[in-house]
């Protein structure tokens, strides 16, 4: 399990507009063979601004929900 969780871009629904490729503000996502890609992961600051600008919803932004585990002797919150 990742604790870096990267957009998922779904090559059927993407038509290559280049959309989030334009606005993506650290340059994470690139045109590879006519389709959105995520060229450079490291840059990704998971800003959902690509995944506001898709037209067809073909990049999905999943979010993690992590427990923390309590211990005894900690109270509920």
């Amino acid at each position: 399990m990742t604790t870096n969780p990267l957009p998922i871009i779904d090559p059927e629904l993407c038509d290559g507009c280049a959309r989030c490729v334009e606005v993506c503000p650290t340059g994470a996502l690139d045109l590879m063979m006519d389709k959105a890609a995520l060229r450079y992961p490291d840059r990704c600051t998971y800003c959902t601004t690509c995944e506001e600008a898709c037209p067809t919803n073909a990049i999905a932004l999943p979010f993690m929900v992590v427990l923390k585990k309590r211990t005894v002797e900690e109270p509920p919150e």
